[in-house]
């Protein structure tokens, strides 16, 4: 039970990381649909495990460059946050 639900974060965690680097290069005619930095957002109750993850996974990362949004009180990239705004499992908090 372990290995299949190991298997299913997995797989949830995959494609919230190709959903963000899909994100991240899409354009609309009227701008990049990427929230502006300073943008936060928090997660619906239990719906966003996934984007959680991508965003703790990114920590390190983050701390480096510097990443201008956040989920959850986490800083995490623009892209992140849009994906998980997009699929519906984040709620704007505030955007600058």
């Amino acid at each position: 039970m372990k290995s299949q639900t190991r298997k299913i974060m997995l797989s949830l965690f995959s494609a919230a990381v190709i959903s963000v680097l899909l994100a991240s290069g899409c354009k609309k005619e009227t701008g990049n649909p990427v929230p502006p930095a300073g943008t936060r957002v928090t997660t619906k109750a239990g719906k966003s495990d996934a984007f959680k993850q991508t965003a703790r996974s990114l920590q390190d990362e983050c701390n480096r460059i510097g990443c201008t949004c956040v989920l959850d009180g986490l800083q995490t990239t623009c892209g992140v946050v849009f994906a998980c705004l997009d699929a519906g499992f984040c709620e704007l908090v505030r955007a600058t």
